[in-house]
């Protein structure tokens, strides 16, 4: 089973929705807007992907990040994300209740292909 975790208005998480949908998959979707992200889940997506990978510093919410939370991000962060969690890049994969490594947060022809294989 493929669950993903996002925010239903993304426009990546709406691609991979749109994609998903058109090839028949099914699939769990977790609503960050709706769902108490666990401090152990980010810190299992953080173990497979690294922070770098799972943070988006292209959104809004991290230009809108006041100056204190961004100097103390590294001490902070999971508390910051957990907070914030727009700042999580999306969508997040897991597969059968697993982060899959193959599979970065994300939507793009790399996880066409990965989804394709294991279908």
């Amino acid at each position: 089973m493929i669950t993903i975790y996002g925010l239903k208005n993304c426009d990546s998480c709406r691609k991979a929705f749109k994609w998903l949908n058109n090839n028949s998959y099914s699939y769990n979707f977790f609503d960050f807007k709706n769902f108490s992200l666990p401090d152990t889940l980010l810190l299992k997506w953080i173990e497979i992907h690294s922070l770098e990978k799972i943070l988006n510093k292209r959104s809004t919410t991290w230009r809108n990040l006041n100056e204190i939370s961004k100097i103390n991000f590294e001490k902070n962060y999971i508390k910051i994300i957990i907070k914030n969690n727009s700042l999580i890049k999306r969508p997040i994969w897991e597969f059968n209740n697993l982060p899959e490594r193959e599979l970065t947060p994300g939507f793009d022809e790399a996880h066409q292909s990965f989804m394709l294989k294991i279908k």
